[in-house]
């Protein structure tokens, strides 16, 4: 019996030191606070701006501006990519020194209001963006993370847009956009393709038109917004063909849509931000400043040493940057003044 006491009691000392060491010190160090991957944010001002963060309080200046705000800003990979007037700006070195790219390979239409013109796509190893190159279509792709565009000519004989002007690309590996001016047959201005190898096929979609609208995914939902706020956001489950319209958002233009951590927001124009319920969209704005316009919402992920997660939303606004810790339901703000973009 005493020997069975004295196993049991040195299994209990042995958990204890398992336990300890695991959540503990390592070198002095607690495991629980120590950030294993720290994440980048990147904000732009309405002056030109470009700030940058690796945790959301303290920010320095990367690239200063002109004057004028810029219209997109994306990371793809280890490069930071951003858009000014009609020209791509490429930086392979953190944001030191940005370089254009050739306007003979890429010209941004310098008529698109929103951001969702350029998307970077890791698991295809893709940056598309919106192109006046081309002769129809007027897609560019970068498998290079922006360090060089090509035309992406991959159409069906059945129809090709006239200029997609929005990217989505949910998690079922969809890639879609929207040409509100058409198509070249006129038989759809919504196209999608399953696959960076596949072609684009036209789907005939029952969004309202004509209207601003621009793409963002949910999950393996696409979700088209009206920039003006007309008619709302609305969403499909079956590749764009049929879309249900979202309520609870304001009469006020829809600066913004984002979706992640199983959320999806809406920034408006001076109404601050919406977050769907699962029922409607309801305002979430605890600890922002009344009539706050939302240009952006980014999600950002902090993994520790233990292996824990923290989530973080960030928004930029006219009034300041703001951060949340609790999945958008309350923001704290941390950095003053009038911000346009965020990544």
């Amino acid at each position: 019996m005493k020997v069975k006491n004295l196993l049991g009691k040195l299994s209990i000392i042995a958990l204890m030191a398992v336990a300890a060491q695991s959540c503990k010190k390592e070198n002095g160090i607690d495991n629980n606070n120590v950030i294993q991957r720290p994440y980048a944010l990147y904000v732009s001002d309405s002056t030109g701006n470009i700030y940058k963060t690796n945790d959301g309080n303290n920010y320095k200046t990367i690239f200063p501006g002109d004057g004028n705000p810029l219209r997109a800003i994306t990371t793809s990979k280890q490069n930071l990519v951003f858009v000014k007037g009609m020209t791509v700006f490429l930086s392979t070195n953190e944001g030191k020194t940005f370089n254009p790219i050739k306007q003979t390979l890429v010209q941004v239409p310098s008529g698109i209001r929103w951001q969702n013109f350029i998307l970077d796509i890791p698991q295809l190893n893709r940056l598309y963006i919106s192109n006046t190159l081309g002769i129809i279509g007027k897609i560019s792709q970068s498998p290079q993370n922006g360090v060089y565009f090509e035309l992406d000519t991959s159409y069906t004989e059945v129809d090709t847009p006239y200029l997609v002007e929005s990217f989505a690309f949910t998690n079922n590996q969809i890639l879609y956009g929207y040409s509100s001016s058409g198509s070249k047959f006129g038989v759809s201005k919504f196209f999608y393709k399953a696959g960076k190898d596949a072609k684009w096929k036209p789907m005939v979609t029952d969004l309202p038109s004509p209207h601003s609208f621009y793409l963002t995914a949910w999950g393996n939902k696409i979700v088209a917004t009206d920039y003006d706020g007309v008619k709302g956001a609305l969403h499909s489950s079956d590749t764009g063909k049929t879309f249900v319209a979202f309520t609870g958002l304001p009469s006020a233009k829809l600066l913004s849509t984002y979706s992640a951590h199983d959320k999806l927001l809406v920034g408006t124009q001076g109404n601050g931000i919406y977050l769907y319920d699962g029922a409607t969209f309801v305002p979430s704005n605890s600890g922002i400043d009344a009539k706050t316009s939302v240009y952006g919402i980014v999600a950002k992920d902090n993994y520790y040493k233990n292996k824990a997660t923290k989530k973080f939303f960030y928004i930029a606004t006219n009034t300041g940057i703001y951060k949340s810790e609790d999945l958008a339901k309350s923001w704290i703000k941390v950095k003053t003044g009038d911000y346009r973009l965020i990544n």
